[in-house]
């Protein structure tokens, strides 16, 4: 049982000084008939990478909506396709504060190819996520909670 415990500690990646690395693999259903992933899967994967990086952080989505009426939700997308990945291709989505506001963080992503034996990392999509945190009634809230973490503190 051990061993599947110490493989599960990593399925939310690692923070590497002040960037978030989270690995994924390309499967079949995230691919259109020519096995190139469909485009609207990036942020579905940027998406899975922030959450991964809210959980290193130990900061519980559930908590802050359930505790203190906080929703975090995309305001703002800005996407550029640089290249396609392919089917089985193994991805980093790297991920790094721009800035912080008191009600709003945006993120800087990327999705890169990784290469086996050392090949540099090819660049497939880049982008700039605007999250905002909200209440039940739509309405913007202050975020102290998270942007009291280091990660979220603008340099």
């Amino acid at each position: 049982m051990k061993s599947i415990n110490n493989n599960l500690q990593n399925l939310d990646g690692i923070i590497q000084g002040n960037e978030h690395h989270y690995y994924l693999r390309v499967y079949y259903e995230d691919t259109d008939a020519g096995q190139i992933v469909y485009h609207t899967n990036y942020l579905k994967y940027f998406e899975r990478a922030r959450t991964s990086l809210l959980n290193l952080l130990n900061i519980d989505q559930v908590d802050l909506r359930k505790n203190h009426n906080i929703n975090l939700v995309v305001r703002k997308a800005n996407l550029m396709w640089h290249k396609p990945a392919l089917f089985n291709d193994k991805i980093l989505i790297k991920s790094c504060l721009k800035y912080a506001k008191n009600t709003s963080i945006t993120i800087n992503q990327v999705a890169c190819r990784v290469f086996d034996m050392g090949k540099k990392n090819e660049l497939l999509v880049s982008g700039t996520i605007q999250i905002v945190a909200i209440n039940k009634e739509f309405k913007v809230k202050r975020i102290n909670q998270i942007l009291n973490c280091k990660f979220f503190q603008n340099k």
